[in-house]
């Protein structure tokens, strides 16, 4: 709430301080000798505000605070407070008695009855002493502005972009996935916002100027953000509860073979869950029919942006360590494309294909392992991705040690077949962190990005690691 301008002229200050200094008549006898009581400190309780002025006075939070001074007397004589409140006009709202005489050094204090302040207004107050031989001291002179209105109910939005968004009154994310939340309000005076999760306890606190918040749940279940709002003065709103449910743990496979020989259809079965092919992806000779005659050998084709195959969750804990291997063949060379990737909520936790930054100086294109989580590690081949030749494409990621590698095995054309002999790529450090609440995806990445242009065979995804290149060029030799 705005208070209203603040004018006091120099003459109505004098004309308040007239009223807590009387004049002495001179029949009075002869001037008191000494020194005069000084207020030492000033400020108000119920609430606890400090005495300022101007631009730095307090926002009060009550029409009835209490004036609090304590005066001290050089003399060590007892001192008497008088105080007076002035409006904005400097009108005289409130001039109560004095107060009883107390030693020197002691806090005087007065409560402002009901009625004399308004909402939105700006006051000054002043306080003086007279000790026992009748000498006044100078007024001190302290402001505030009085806010009673409490800030609005806060808004709670949860952040997308996060690894889980926690949507009210649904059931979303899952244990160890960061969801954030903003918090707002529709008053313009709010400072900050008190929260807590779950126990109501408001232990947490966020400026309004950063309203936003992150949480990573440990249970799964029901689970409540309460949010209050205190505005410049000190005022709450009421509590705003948030109530959302975090996802089971998700069930992740241990892995999984999908040959593609299908031939037809849309679901690819394999020996883990099954991956459902989109309306448009269709199917093409795999590598061994196109080298070897084997037209049993089959491929899932993916020529346009739309084509993709998915499983219906994760098929590995990419946490821990795994392998994952596919025969891919690139048809059109693009910026970049992804033949094999696991989601996480917000991005690919990893993804095995090919791009055109990041490869050594002389290579237009590379083969690359990736993998995201609290970081990202991207290891990239040693030879170039060409469009046209198969190759197998095999990403490792040791846990243990912290690392990715990357093994691409050539295989070639009919016309000019390869060496079969896989070259390694990396260690390259990755310090882990992926989630792993996503789908498994062939011929794109997370959110249909990155889409591969071409043919992939024979998938396999491992727990564990492969732990020689001899076991790569085994599976290579194998074919599809």
């Amino acid at each position: 709430m705005r208070a209203a301008s603040f004018r006091i002229s120099a003459v109505a200050l004098v004309a308040a301080a007239a009223l807590l200094v009387p004049a002495v008549s001179a029949s009075a006898g002869p001037p008191a000798r000494g020194k005069a009581p000084v207020v030492t400190d000033a400020g108000t309780s119920n609430p606890t505000t400090v005495c300022a002025t101007g631009a730095d006075r307090p926002w009060m939070r009550s029409t009835t605070p209490t004036l609090r001074a304590t005066l001290s007397d050089a003399d060590g004589q007892a001192v008497r407070a008088r105080f007076v409140v002035l409006d904005s006009r400097a009108r005289v709202v409130w001039a109560p008695p004095e107060t009883i005489a107390q030693a020197s050094g002691a806090q005087h204090a007065v409560a402002v009855p009901e009625g004399r302040l308004k909402e939105g207004g700006t006051y000054s107050w002043l306080v003086t002493g007279r000790d026992a031989g009748g000498r006044w001291g100078l007024p001190k002179l302290c402001q505030f502005s009085v806010d009673v209105t409490p800030p609005a109910l806060p808004t709670i939005t949860p952040v997308d972009g996060e690894p889980a968004v926690y949507t009210e009154d649904a059931t979303s994310g899952g244990v160890g996935l960061r969801g954030s939340f903003t918090l707002g309000d529709e008053s313009t005076d709010v400072v900050s916002y008190q929260y807590s999760f779950t126990d109501g306890s408001f232990g947490e606190s966020v400026p309004a100027s950063t309203p936003t918040i992150s949480w990573t749940p440990t249970t799964s279940g029901p689970q409540m953000l309460r949010v209050q709002a205190f505005d410049r003065a000190g005022n709450v709103s009421p509590a705003r509860d948030y109530r959302f449910t975090v996802g089971e743990p998700v069930v992740i496979g241990g892995g999984g073979k999908w040959l593609l020989d299908e031939g037809e259809g849309s679901v690819a079965a394999g020996t883990g869950v099954p991956l459902t092919l989109t309306p448009t992806t269709t199917w093409t000779a795999g590598p061994l029919a196109e080298l070897a005659g084997e037209d049993s050998d089959r491929a899932l084709l993916f020529a346009g942006p739309a084509d993709g195959a998915a499983t219906d969750g994760p098929v590995v804990d990419a946490t821990q360590s795994f392998t994952v291997s596919a025969f891919v063949r690139l048809d059109t060379l693009g910026a970049g494309g992804t033949a094999v990737s696991q989601d996480t909520l917000a991005y690919s936790g990893f993804a095995l294909g090919y791009d055109t930054t990041g490869c050594a100086e002389d290579l237009p294109a590379c083969w690359t392992f990736a993998m995201t989580g609290t970081e990202s590690s991207v290891v990239t081949s040693v030879d170039a991705a060409q469009a046209g030749p198969w190759v197998q494409l095999t990403g490792v990621h040791d846990a243990a040690q912290g690392t990715i590698s990357l093994y691409v095995c050539p295989i070639g054309t009919a016309d000019a077949p390869g060496t079969m002999n896989p070259v390694a790529s990396g260690p390259v450090g990755f310090a882990g962190g992926t989630s792993r609440s996503g789908p498994f995806r062939l011929g794109q990445a997370f959110g249909g990005e990155a889409p591969f242009a071409g043919a992939v065979s024979s998938v396999t995804v491992a727990e564990g690691f492969v732990t020689s290149i001899a076991s790569v060029r085994l599976s290579c030799s194998m074919g599809a």
